[in-house]
């Protein structure tokens, strides 16, 4: 009894199939059929069965999503056949892996790179979200982006009386009059606060840089950013 396979456009091997009957006339084979004697057998993992001068072969196939070395960015594959030496089918790990020795490895010094730059960007967005001043008084929050520092700034030089704006306990949002000396006590609060979100991200990055010195990647991967007290 023989067996019949179906050839697609790269002469890869699909089947076996069974073809159906048209009455009359038997089973019809289409332009694109191979009728063998015997099925083959299951290709090796990550191979198909593909035609070769008329003859079946297998064949290593990578289709599907693979990684661009050395960065590891994903890219479509579509071809039969070994992988180009830039490229694998394995998933980089993090940005802190490397490609070395036909594997991604992980690297201590871009972890540490990787880790200072979330523990900058973490304290960044901390004193840059707001600070609490009770310079009038009662529980205040003043904004603290780049722009509301460089206001409060210049209305603290110029020495003067001023509205400035906050919200209150409620959370209404309004330029509330200041004397000069509340100005300057909100500036002094703002100080205060950056410095303990500074502090707090220089001992992080001691413990960074003590970790890379001592090459201890547990101590590395355990190390993360944790709003200071």
């Amino acid at each position: 009894m023989t067996t019949t396979y179906l050839i697609d456009e790269l002469l890869v091997l699909h089947g076996p199939v069974t073809l159906p009957e048209i009455p009359g006339y038997g089973p019809q084979s289409p332009s694109n059929a191979l009728i063998l004697a015997n099925p083959l057998p299951a290709p090796k993992a990550g191979h198909v069965w593909h035609l070769v001068n008329g003859k079946p072969k297998q064949i290593e196939d990578r289709r599907g999503t693979v990684y661009r070395l050395p960065n590891g960015t994903p890219e479509s594959y579509w071809r039969l056949g070994p992988l180009p030496a830039d490229l694998t089918t394995l998933t980089r790990p993090s940005d802190s892996h490397i490609w070395t020795n036909g594997a991604w490895s992980l690297d201590l010094t871009q972890l540490h790179a990787g880790k200072v730059a979330e523990v900058n960007t973490a304290c960044t967005t901390g004193i840059t979200g707001g600070f609490a001043s009770s310079a009038l008084g009662t529980t205040h929050r003043y904004g603290s982006a780049l722009d509301d520092q460089l206001n409060l700034t210049g209305l603290i030089l110029s020495g003067a009386d001023s509205l400035c704006s906050c919200r209150d306990e409620q959370g209404v949002k309004a330029y509330r009059p200041h004397t000069a000396t509340q100005l300057r006590q909100v500036g002094d609060d703002f100080t205060a606060f950056k410095l303990v979100w500074l502090h707090h991200a220089n001992s992080l990055k001691q413990q960074l840089d003590q970790a890379l010195a001592n090459t201890d990647r547990v101590a590395l991967e355990a190390i993360s950013w944790t709003v200071p007290a």
